[in-house]
C-alpha cells in the first residue's frame, strides 16, 4: 500500500474486531506470542512462516520505494508479494532497538494483507471497482474504515496483544516499548487505541 497521505476507504471494522484477527494471527504463526508478553520474532516470520501462506516479504531500492518504507503488492490472485525499503530490511536482520522501526512496518504491511488485499482482489472483479478503489484523503475517511489506520492497529496488536499487555506488572510506555521492541510513539498509539492508560502516556 501507499503512503499515509491517502487512502482507500474500506469496510469499518472497530477495535475490538481488529484485535481478534490479531490474536487469530499469532495463534496461526505465532503462539508463543500470546501465552507471554514478548517480542515477535519478526525476521523468523518472514523468513520461514510467511513464505507456506503465501506471503513474500523482499527487500526493495530507495529507487523502487519512492516515499515508502513498505509496499503491499494486491495485483494476482494467491500470493502476496510485500517490498520493504532495503535499508529496513538491513535493520530488521541487525535486530534489537535499531530494528525497531522495520518491525513496525513489516507488521503494519501484514495487516494490509490480511484485511484488504482480498478486499481489494474482489473489488477489482467488481463493475464498480474503479469508484471502489479510488483513493482519497485521509482526513475524509473515518478511521474505523481507513485502510492504513486499520493496517496500523492490526500490526499494534499482532506486535503487542492487550493479552499479554495485562500481564505486565507496574507498566509504563517505555517498559512496554522495551518489552515488545517497538518504539516509544508506536506503543504510545497502540495504547490509545486500545484505550490502555499507563504512565507516560
Amino acid at each position: 500500500m501507499k503512503g499515509d497521505d491517502d487512502t482507500i476507504s474500506m469496510p469499518p471494522l472497530n477495535m475490538a474486531t481488529i484485535e481478534s484477527f490479531g490474536e487469530a494471527v499469532l495463534a496461526e504463526f505465532f503462539p508463543e506470542a500470546l501465552k507471554q508478553p514478548m517480542p515477535v520474532d519478526l525476521l523468523h516470520l518472514v523468513d520461514e512462516v510467511l513464505p507456506r501462506y503465501g506471503i513474500h516479504v523482499t527487500p526493495a531500492s530507495a529507487v523502487e520505494m519512492g516515499d515508502n518504507l513498505g509496499l503491499t503488492d494486491p495485483s494476482g490472485t494467491l500470493s502476496i508479494d510485500v517490498l520493504l525499503l532495503d535499508d529496513l530490511w538491513d535493520q530488521l536482520l541487525v535486530g534489537g532497538p535499531i530494528a525497531n522501526r522495520a518491525r513496525a512496518t513489516v507488521a503494519h504491511e501484514l495487516g494490509h494483507c490480511i484485511l484488504h488485499v482480498p478486499v481489494i482482489r474482489k473489488r477489482r472483479a467488481s463493475p464498480y471497482g474503479q469508484h471502489l478503489l479510488a483513493r482519497v484523503a485521509r482526513e475524509e475517511v473515518p478511521a474505523f474504515k481507513c485502510a492504513e489506520w486499520q493496517a496500523w492497529a492490526l500490526g499494534g496488536c499482532i506486535l503487542a496483544p492487550r493479552r499479554t499487555i495485562n500481564m505486565v506488572s507496574n507498566p509504563t510506555v517505555a517498559k512496554l516499548a522495551n518489552i515488545y521492541q517497538i518504539s516509544i510513539s508506536m506503543m504510545q498509539q497502540h495504547l490509545r487505541r486500545l484505550r490502555i492508560s499507563v504512565p507516560g502516556m
